[in-house]
């Protein structure tokens, strides 16, 4: 009978946790989902209106008179819509002001038949009807939201030509911004769901052992209670540990780097945390303890940056570089969600911390807040240069690995603007220890796991 009720209890626990944090994780991917959506909309909106700008300037600029169909002007503006292309199967057209009337399309050259359509009042009538989503118009006839479209959703700006009577019009599939914001929830949804399974085998394990054990050996546990419950809670420390290193590992995994990376800048950290907590009085042994552990998860955000980005083998352009930029963000706000979750946690904090400040600059020039001198949580500057000596190098896939000599030369000169003085100076007086770590490490690969983010965070030397 015992045997039955302590499985019971097994299961009771199992089918709690599972619930909790089930519904947590869909809680969590419904409210980033939303979130997301409502941001890339906007974001998209933004970019729309800025083109349907930049081609009314353009018209303007080719001293455009006569947009009537099939006139040279027209001629012109047709061509010049055909050669613009937008993302997420984006396109420019131009319709009649006064009827909606199809004037000018990428495809209207192809199919003829396409001048009788009337997009343009059907389209905006729809943007009119969903504020919500909407730009408000503007004195210059300008406006932006979405509408329903034959071939699916359409997130659209608009801007008025009064002179040529024409309105131009800039199109974006929404299901582009579907599948951004699903590259990001999903990959989070498997992390959790792997890390709800691990959690939930250990609870399974240990809650059986435990009442297994108090069963079998009551007397001695109610005489060393005191020792159990810190041995236990010591094994919790270390599991959590271990699953959020994974977790770490995981993001790295990405990339096509063994992940000696973490373990670099684990050592990288752990020297300059010892030689910056002699300067410092809010460093102490267990502050610097988890400054070294933290370390780890300084990227994890890259679990969110799509494989195009991450992956790409050679220079990112300004549109790429700002959705590596974004790496810091998700990565704090992951581990802020399970901070609040979990309560407050010296671990979780410092965590946060490092994920959110380690691309930023002392002189006020990094990412993503722009944070400056001391503004800079001092585990995210101590983590920056680590990340950056690591990062410099490493080989990748369009560079040497830099010599341990240049790399010396180029944070020493960062002092001051890129990195924290203070820390430029520990590196330096401990850097044969880095030039020992460094050689050291493995030399198969031809793609350092910083490849992506380095053209966004290293001096131009490099």
């Amino acid at each position: 009978m015992r045997i039955t009720s302590r499985w019971l209890l097994v299961c009771l626990v199992v089918v709690v946790q599972l619930a909790f944090l089930g519904t947590g994780l869909l809680s969590f991917s419904r409210w980033l989902d939303v979130r997301m959506t409502g941001q890339l909309r906007r974001q998209v909106l933004s970019d729309n209106l800025i083109m349907a700008r930049q081609m009314a300037r353009l018209i303007g600029d080719m001293e455009i008179r006569d947009s009537s169909y099939g006139s040279e002007d027209w001629s012109r503006m047709q061509r010049l819509v055909e050669q613009i292309e937008l993302p997420n199967e984006g396109f420019l057209c131009v319709v009649e002001q006064a009827n909606g009337q199809l004037l000018c399309h990428p495809e209207l050259s192809r199919k003829p038949a396409m001048r009788e359509m009337r997009p343009g009042r059907a389209a905006l009538n729809a943007v009119a009807a969903r504020p919500g989503d909407a730009a408000p118009a503007t004195d210059d006839g300008e406006g932006a939201g979405w509408a329903q479209m034959h071939d699916g959703v359409h997130l659209i700006a608009a801007r008025e030509v009064p002179d040529l009577g024409i309105r131009i019009m800039a199109h974006q599939r929404a299901s582009g911004v579907s599948a951004a914001v699903a590259s990001v929830v999903v990959p989070i949804q498997r992390i959790g769901l792997g890390v709800i399974v691990l959690l939930t085998l250990a609870t399974a394990f240990g809650t059986g052992a435990v009442v297994l054990r108090y069963e079998s050996r009551l007397a001695k546990i109610n005489a060393g209670l005191e020792q159990t419950v810190a041995r236990r809670s010591k094994a919790l420390m270390r599991t959590r540990d271990a699953v959020i290193f994974g977790l770490a590992k995981l993001a790295e995994s990405r990339d096509t780097d063994t992940g000696e990376h973490l373990e670099r800048v684990y050592r990288y950290v752990e020297i300059l945390t010892e030689e910056v907590a002699r300067h410092r009085n809010d460093i102490d042994d267990h502050k610097a303890t988890l400054i070294a552990q933290t370390s780890s998860l300084h990227d994890i955000g890259k679990v969110g940056v799509p494989d195009e980005v991450l992956l790409k083998p050679g220079p990112l352009d300004p549109h790429e570089r700002q959705i590596m930029q974004r790496h810091p963000l998700i990565g704090g706000d992951c581990l802020v969600a399970i901070r609040d979750r979990l309560g407050e946690d010296d671990f979780l904090t410092t965590a946060c911390e490092v994920a959110f400040s380690h691309h930023e600059h002392w002189d006020g020039g990094g990412y993503p807040f722009g944070l400056a001198g001391e503004d800079i949580p001092v585990a995210g500057r101590i983590v920056a240069l680590a990340d950056v000596y690591d990062a410099l190098t490493s080989k990748r896939v369009y560079k040497d690995a830099m010599s341990h000599e240049r790399a010396m030369q180029i944070i020493s000169e960062g002092g001051g603007t890129q990195f924290d003085p203070q820390v430029v100076a520990s590196f330096l007086k401990w850097e044969h220890l880095f030039a020992r770590i460094a050689a050291r490490r493995t030399t198969h690969g031809t793609r350092s796991e910083k490849s992506s983010d380095i053209q966004s965070d290293l001096p131009s030397a490099a």
